[in-house]
């Protein structure tokens, strides 16, 4: 360089600017473009862990999406702008029922390929479809949740994709992202992807997303805040911790988790009005009582006797009551020793009828078992919402028990009569 020469330093991309004069055309065969030079052996292809760095990060911020999507099994999710496919994939394979769209053919092609590839568990599905970056190829009301990780700051319109996203909620249903903060454009990464690549790096401000939000019918967002890197101390200081904020370390704390504020932004926005219910795929939301009402021996003889329960549902949640379902509820009998250890879990399952139980109702099941000649002292019965959780487990149901001797007893006392 001589003397009395500058360096022309390049001038700052508005990303406004940007996106008023990029093309929808110019956009997607940039994506397609990026995602077809990838296969699945590719790093974007084994996220979350597709290396050291960016498992730190994306796992980080993955556990307080999941926890803003406040998910549930057999719930209907859209993972919005899924690229890969490999949220799509993990939610499917914790029995979500996902449709995972991208903007980009070739993204789509390799998300199908990693599904075929890897497969999905038993009670979860998982299917890809395109999305033409303004109408979403769902029908309305169809979605429970919508998720969106690191996505919605690459869209055009975020008003019109916002108002999408709230036609095929149901109602009652939400919409979680985690996005970077009202500066991302400005970053040194954000501008060189925008002047290297036909990318959109914009901002994502709350006070606009919260307006959009109310205005397509949606409530306003509720925030998720954490620090997303950890202070580190030593153990000294660590202890002292233990009768009271040490000052210096405190006001660490709160300089950072100010930063943070802004610099990811976890939220999610619910869709008013008459919401599905709380149903038994919820787990928290059950709990009942059982109740022997009779037990006496049947005309058939042959050691079988007839037992009638009564089993409240003083929970939060509809029990589900379709054959087959997930989480439908049924009246579990367990093999049991004469400690009460289980020696068989699975052994007996009764319907409670085809109706749903409704929280705060009652409903009566009635029994024939014919006493167990194989060592066991006895019948445990229970309730499972199939494929969540006996309710035992949840510790919200203390189980029936029916030794075999006292059954015996009364089976005895009836061939004398």
């Amino acid at each position: 360089m001589f003397e009395g020469q500058s360096v022309q330093r390049p001038s700052k991309i508005n990303v406004k600017q940007l996106i008023a004069e990029l093309q929808d055309g110019e956009l997607l065969a940039a994506a397609d473009g990026y995602f077809d030079s990838l296969d699945i052996d590719s790093e974007q292809c084994h996220k979350p862990f597709s290396n050291v760095a960016d498992a730190v990060h994306i796992t980080r911020n993955l556990s307080l999406l999941l926890q803003a999507a406040d998910l549930f099994r057999g719930a209907v999710v859209l993972d919005f702008g899924c690229a890969t496919g490999w949220l799509s994939l993990a939610l499917a394979n914790v029995g979500c029922k996902v449709v995972g769209v991208d903007i980009a053919p070739s993204a789509l092609r390799l998300a199908d390929s990693l599904r075929v590839k890897r497969g999905v568990r038993a009670g979860g599905e998982v299917r890809f479809a395109a999305y033409d970056g303004h109408r979403l190829p769902l029908d309305d009301d169809s979605i429970d949740r919508v998720v969106c990780f690191d996505a919605f700051h690459h869209v055009k319109n975020q008003h019109a994709t916002l108002s999408e996203m709230a036609r095929v909620l149901r109602p009652g249903g939400l919409i979680a992202m985690l996005e970077p903060g009202p500066f991302h454009s400005q970053t040194a990464q954000s501008q060189a992807e925008m002047s290297q690549y036909k990318v959109i790096e914009n901002d994502i401000v709350m006070a606009e997303i919260a307006a959009a939000a109310t205005e397509v019918g949606l409530a306003a967002p509720q925030m998720l805040v954490q620090m997303h890197e950890p202070l580190l101390l030593s153990f000294e200081q660590y202890q002292q911790w233990a009768t009271g904020v040490p000052k210096r370390e405190g006001g660490q704390l709160l300089t950072k988790l100010h930063r943070h504020f802004t610099d990811t932004q976890c939220f999610f926005m619910l869709k008013p009005g008459q919401a599905m219910g709380i149903d038994s795929r919820r787990p928290e939301a059950l709990a009942a009582v059982i109740e022997l009402v009779s037990a006496k021996a049947t005309e058939s003889g042959a050691n079988t006797i007839a037992l009638k329960f009564r089993i409240h549902n003083t929970g939060q949640a509809l029990w589900i009551a379709t054959p087959g379902a997930v989480g439908v509820v049924n009246f579990g009998c367990q093999l049991i020793g004469r400690d009460k250890t289980i020696q068989e879990v699975d052994f007996l399952r009764f319907s409670l009828g085809v109706t749903p139980t409704l929280p705060a109702t009652s409903t009566e099941v009635s029994i024939s078992l014919q006493l167990p000649d194989d060592g066991a002292a006895g019948f445990q019965f229970d309730l499972v919402a199939e494929q969540i959780a006996w309710f035992s487990q949840l510790g919200r149901c203390e189980p029936a028990v029916c030794w075999a001797k006292d059954l015996n007893r009364i089976l005895n006392a009836a061939k004398t009569k």
